[in-house]
């Protein structure tokens, strides 16, 4: 069970919305009037996702047999829309998913959309504080307010993986939960010492208001580690083994592609958010990349464990349904 209020809050959302639709989240697909397997995919508005979107555009889904409808929802309704059967896939993130499996919710990972930065440098989510601030070097955050998005989520967690890395715990930082819409104002309103930031805040936040990097979240992890994943409920990948393997064929092509043409993703990342050109072109993007080791999500299990996100022991054996 959690012990933080912040992500069982999450997660309690998560079931609360399951537990209201209907139960369908282990039927056949059905077939639309010239054969394909009809699904859909509930992604969100984030850079991160481009490659469901290319996916679409660029013809993966139907070269695989697959009509699909994407529709966005916002995160905490990732995991209700596969468990309710409103979508047959969802996009999320690999801790969000292990914490679901430990709540006994009935979701598995079917394929990898991104994975940490080779280079931390290249990570969309960095530690930032003002370009006139005393904190010049990690050390100097002891005992600081940083602004995170959610307790207990991937930036979160990073970030906390990040500090211990550069010898800090993260006890000795006062966490303090903000949006990342706000976290601009409350840093530079001085309401926080620094803000965890992602893209596109991160890159909007550099150009207006001139804010520096202390940290990098990738710190501490490699490239193995997986972030963005697609998952289905456990019933629908059961019950639905060769749509899921065309679909994880599919996204596996379309995350190759974009991390082959990144000016490509750049661009289409502007058609399904609100992200201008001008900061498209300009901020981090993820390392798309589909073929995450295992190991790699046994790190986030030991991630889990050590931040006090989940007391009982994570399994990993059965979280991810391999490419077939």
């Amino acid at each position: 069970m959690l012990l933080n209020r912040s992500a069982g809050f999450f997660l309690t959302a998560a079931l609360v919305l399951a537990a209201c639709a209907p139960g369908s989240g282990g039927a056949k697909a059905s077939k639309d009037d010239s054969g394909q397997a009809a699904i859909t995919v509930a992604s969100l508005k984030v850079a991160g996702t481009a490659p469901v979107e290319l996916a679409q555009r660029k013809g993966f889904f139907a070269k695989e047999g697959l009509d699909v409808t994407v529709k966005y929802v916002e995160p905490a309704a990732a995991v209700p829309s596969v468990v309710g059967g409103q979508a047959q896939f969802s996009v999320l993130n690999v801790p969000a998913v292990l914490v679901a499996r430990t709540n006994h919710v009935p979701v598995v990972g079917v394929s990898v959309i991104s994975t940490s930065a080779s280079d931390p440098a290249d990570y969309p989510i960095r530690l930032l504080t003002t370009k006139d601030s005393r904190i010049k070097e990690v050390k100097d955050l002891k005992g600081k307010k940083v602004a995170v998005d959610t307790l207990y989520q991937l930036p979160d967690l990073t970030l906390r993986t990040a500090l211990r890395a550069r010898g800090m715990d993260p006890s000795d930082v006062k966490f303090v939960e903000i949006p990342f819409p706000q976290m601009e104002q409350a840093l530079t309103s001085g309401r926080v010492d620094a803000a965890d930031m992602t893209e596109p805040f991160a890159t909007m936040s550099e150009k207006a208001k001139g804010l520096r990097t202390v940290l990098s979240n990738a710190e501490g992890q490699n490239e193995d580690w997986p972030q963005t994943i697609t998952l289905a409920s456990e019933q629908y990948a059961k019950a639905n083994a060769t749509v899921v393997a065309a679909f994880q064929r599919a996204m596996n092509a379309a995350v190759a592609y974009t991390h082959d043409h990144p000016d490509e993703a750049r661009t289409v990342v502007t058609k399904y958010t609100p992200v201008p050109a001008a900061i498209a072109n300009d901020m981090k993007i993820p390392n798309w990349r589909f073929d995450a080791p295992s190991k790699g999500w046994q790190k986030w299990a030991e991630v889990l464990q050590r931040e006090g996100a989940v007391q009982d022991e994570v399994d990993v054996s059965a979280a991810y349904r391999s490419a077939r």
